[in-house]
């Protein structure tokens, strides 16, 4: 399989703030690593990643919310963006499993407040092994 254009544009899913569409967010992730060509590890990892992303904003989300999701593919590998509307008025917290376990699986980590909405942004290169 030919990975896509890395210009493509982003991919976007709103799910309802709720773990039962936790789902939704892993099939969307790995189905985006396949297509870009991510190798089979790395697919897994961002499926773990994803997990955990959705897992810890899900923890702070206002409870009747929606959680946004963007796949942003670039040159060498892809930015995903998880947003919610935040409760506690915080960016996520970092002191977390779920903090720890993204750490090890991405090789950038960031988050972000801009009013009400709390922003967890990492990237990961294609095939790339994560230092430790």
């Amino acid at each position: 399989m030919t990975p896509a254009n890395p210009t493509d544009d982003a991919i976007r899913l709103t799910i309802p703030a709720a773990s039962s569409h936790l789902a939704l967010a892993r099939a969307a992730t790995a189905s985006i690593c396949a297509r870009l060509g991510f190798t089979i590890d790395r697919l897994d990892d961002m499926t773990l990643a994803i997990d955990e992303a959705v897992a810890l904003m899900l923890s702070d989300a206002v409870p009747g919310t929606q959680i946004r999701c963007e796949w942003t593919p670039e040159p060498t590998g892809l930015r995903i963006d998880v947003t919610s509307v935040s409760s506690s008025g915080r960016p996520p917290r970092r002191k977390t499993f779920s903090w720890i376990v993204m750490s090890a699986l991405v090789d950038e980590l960031t988050t972000s407040l801009s009013g009400n909405e709390a922003t967890l942004t990492f990237r990961t290169a294609r095939n790339a092994s994560v230092a430790s």
